[in-house]
């Protein structure tokens, strides 16, 4: 089965590899880190992960939530993100973050405080706004 571009992206960085483009070519460091079958998978969707690392986009994984992250420039980008297999919400914009940011200079966000805002954006199919 394939997998979609987002979710080969995510399971790259769980896998401790990064993904480049060069120019027509997918650049995988470190190369040994990478299964047959993994690179099987990225042969198969190397079109799409191109146009997708194209994007303004950072990958990050979290150690606060013990997940890997998405930081997008905007709406659009996360829309082409979850278009192309992301999880909706292991993404987040650079207005989001900018909230996040303002609100830790107003008073720290604990680890706990953090999840527990992450896992209600989930629930309740929402974003941070001002």
């Amino acid at each position: 089965m394939m997998s979609a571009p987002g979710a080969l992206l995510q399971k790259a960085a769980d896998l401790g590899l990064k993904l480049q483009p060069e120019g027509n070519n997918l650049r995988i460091t470190p190369a040994r880190l990478c299964s047959a079958n993994f690179m099987d998978a990225l042969r198969q969707q190397k079109k799409e992960l191109l146009h997708l690392l194209r994007l303004p986009f950072v990958m990050v994984y979290s150690e606060r939530l013990g997940e890997t992250l998405f930081f997008c420039e905007d709406e659009a980008a996360k829309a082409r993100l979850v278009e192309a297999g992301a999880s909706e919400w292991s993404i987040y914009t650079k207005a989001e973050l900018r909230q996040l940011v303002q609100q830790n200079r107003i008073a720290p966000i604990s680890s706990a405080e953090l999840r527990k805002l992450h896992e209600i954006r989930k629930t309740f199919d929402g974003g941070i706004t001002k």
